[in-house]
């Protein structure tokens, strides 16, 4: 940012004026309400009346370039509550009716035919106090931002602005004491619930961490209780029923959700309603932090959408499944952006392992989501307290405790999976965090644990080699599985042709295996999907495939029946 929009955007106090001239007559704001009193045709004032409910405006607002300007607004509705709304100046170009009916929404009492003069008191009112506006959530220097709260010691500085749509959906009911006795204190002992809460706090720690976003994702059958992990997650920010979102939408639609969601957990339920292709696409937008660019109204390329965040999702099936099934390469930087973690974690009871004082995996869940429905969002509010205090050092401190975790549980692991261990580690760090901060009412040393199990279970599934490599492993046999009628077996003494043909097969010279001669020319459609140089270096380092000749070619000229001399790639696979 310049020196002079660092100037520019100081806070100033305001003048907090309560009698306002305008060119058509005096606004004058009273505890009673709004009043007006307009000029008669002699010029002298009239009887001032009521326009609306106490309206205060309580500064201007822009943000960091000094556009987006709007007024910051304060009201109290019929039931006390107090309402906040930075507005959009631009919302008043025509007749304004979008501000009065956000207004009137959130509990204005405007007079009757009176909406006009209400906007034209909000025009009128002068006010030298200043704020910067930003339509993101998440972290702005030392403050953390919400649509309805701004957390730190910069707090004062910011607001939250956005033209309408669905923000964040936030929001508290009971105390923490009421959250972390009723939800939090269930998750003991069971390894998928201590993940999932650890999840929720861990989304605000991206960036101070310097990771880069991914996921998390716990697939199994329809009765093994993830959406129960992704509940008790949700209870953390807001009422699981609106909080958690759904992969129901394609991935233009979710780069919306995903800037509602930055520096914070984003929660996505049943992979399975999402096409293939959207879920592989998706997969890298979340994990790249940046959607799509687009072009404006004029042609010029408009601001694409950005975020930070973890997300949390759940299905039946993975990543990997749904695009096998519609016969779509799977790469391993998806698996890397989302790491498939079990929902069964092995105790016979599907995502528990701990019961409680319930009887049966069933009613422990359906527990939960009932005291979720009623404790919700007093631990995220109590995490954003307790870290905007802490900020300076958790800058410090993060990273050397991220690869401490690392170290731990990876110590030989492949780069991919050493960047998945971050992730873990992170989750592992905010859980302890909230614990240290006496939030989450666990012992010290329970959210690594149960990190350390899910990072072990996906490590299990994933291997702690290259994921490329298994991959062109898979993709070769596989082929060669599904594809045996394309070679011509050249133990037959009178060798029968085959159609749409990829080589030759024989015996090894021990006969445990077949040597697989595959025409060079063939080469490529065996190893679909990859670098045919990559898969060279693969299949020659795990003993599949033959040495160089004396050119150092990777292909050998052999004499084959009925055609000659050609150029084939040796591949031996061992039987088992």
């Amino acid at each position: 940012m310049s020196a002079a929009i660092m100037d520019f955007v100081k806070t100033e106090k305001s003048r907090g004026l309560a009698t306002i001239q305008s060119d058509t007559g005096t606004f004058s704001l009273k505890s009673s309400g709004v009043y007006f009193s307009g000029f008669g045709k002699d010029g002298q004032a009239l009887p001032e009346k009521r326009i609306c409910s106490p309206l205060k405006v309580l500064g201007e607002t822009r943000n960091q370039q000094a556009q987006d300007w709007g007024r910051l607004l304060e009201w109290q509705d019929n039931d006390r509550n107090i309402h906040r709304w930075a507005m959009p100046m631009h919302l008043l170009a025509g007749d304004g009716a979008d501000v009065a009916r956000e207004l009137l929404k959130r509990g204005l009492v405007i007079a009757p035919a009176k909406s006009k003069k209400v906007l034209e008191y909000i025009q009128s009112c002068d006010s030298i106090s200043r704020m910067t506006c930003t339509d993101k959530t998440g972290w702005h220097g030392g403050a953390f931002v919400l649509p309805e709260k701004v957390y730190g010691e910069d707090a004062h500085t910011w607001i939250y602005q956005q033209d309408g749509g669905a923000e964040l959906a936030t929001a508290q009911l009971g105390s923490l004491e009421d959250w972390h006795s009723n939800v939090a204190s269930l998750a003991r002992g069971n390894s998928r619930l201590l993940f999932g809460i650890s999840c929720a706090f861990a989304g605000a720690l991206v960036y101070p961490s310097g990771l880069e976003s991914g996921g998390f994702h716990l697939h199994g059958g329809s009765s093994s209780g993830k959406t129960t992990a992704q509940i008790v997650a949700a209870s953390v920010w807001g009422s699981p029923d609106t909080y958690k979102r759904s992969w129901r939408a394609t991935s233009n639609g979710l780069e919306g959700v995903a800037s509602q969601h930055n520096d914070g957990l984003l929660i996505l339920d049943e992979m399975r309603e999402i096409s293939g292709k959207d879920a592989g696409e998706t997969a890298y937008m979340l994990g790249n932090g940046q959607g799509k660019t687009r072009s404006d109204r004029n042609g010029g390329a408009r601001l694409a959408k950005t975020w930070r965040l973890l997300f949390l999702s759940s299905g039946e099936v993975t990543l990997s499944e749904i695009l096998k099934s519609e016969g779509k390469r799977v790469y391993a930087g998806q698996e890397i952006r989302i790491a498939d973690i079990p929902a069964d974690a092995g105790a016979g009871m599907g995502l528990l392992e701990h019961l409680h004082s319930f009887t049966t995996p069933a009613q422990l869940a359906d527990h939960l989501r009932y005291v979720c429905s009623r404790y919700y969002g007093a631990a995220g509010a109590a995490w954003l307290e307790a870290i905007t205090k802490d900020h300076k050092q958790l800058w410090n401190t993060l990273p050397q405790q991220i690869n401490t975790f690392v170290e731990t549980v990876a110590p030989n692991a492949s780069g991919q999976a050493h960047r998945v261990a971050r992730r873990f580690g992170l989750v592992a760090i905010a859980g302890e965090l909230a614990t240290l901060y006496g939030i989450t009412g666990w012992a010290q040393g329970e959210a690594t644990e149960a990190a350390e199990r899910c990072f072990k279970d996906w490590l299990t599934n994933f291997g702690e080699g290259h994921r490329e490599t298994k991959q062109i492993l898979e993709t070769v046999q596989a082929f060669i599985e599904r594809n045996g009628a394309k070679f011509v077996n050249l133990s037959l003494a009178q060798p029968l042709p085959v159609p749409d043909q990829v080589g030759y097969y024989r015996p090894t010279e021990n006969e445990n295996g077949r040597e697989y001669l595959i025409l060079a020319t063939q080469f490529g459609r065996v190893c679909d999907g990859h670098s045919q140089k990559q898969a060279i270096e693969v299949l020659r380092a795990h003993g599949w495939l033959n040495a160089p000749d004396s050119q150092g070619k990777a292909s050998i000229s052999t004499r084959l029946p009925k055609v000659g001399k050609k150029r084939v790639y040796l591949l031996t696979i061992q039987e088992d």
